[in-house]
């Protein structure tokens, strides 16, 4: 199968959005559907709100490409 990796990718930020911090959100704080834990867990320390704030989408596409699509195995 053919890769539509970017394409995918394009949609999962168009839903996911920006940055947020909102109490009742049992994520926490979120940056373009990553939240600190994945993040922290990904660049393997403790990660600040002003970095989270500072994510970008071609900062996390390797953690997207890597521990959701390539775990699935979405290109099979």
């Amino acid at each position: 199968m053919l890769s539509n990796w970017r394409i995918s990718f394009e949609h999962m930020l168009n839903s996911e959005g920006g940055f947020i911090r909102h109490p009742s959100d049992p994520g926490g704080m979120t940056n373009l559907g990553v939240t600190k834990a994945v993040w922290e867990e990904w660049i393997g320390r403790a990660s600040t709100e002003r970095e989270m704030r500072s994510l970008t989408p071609e900062i996390v596409e390797p953690l997207y490409k890597e521990k959701y699509w390539n775990a699935c195995r979405c290109d099979e």
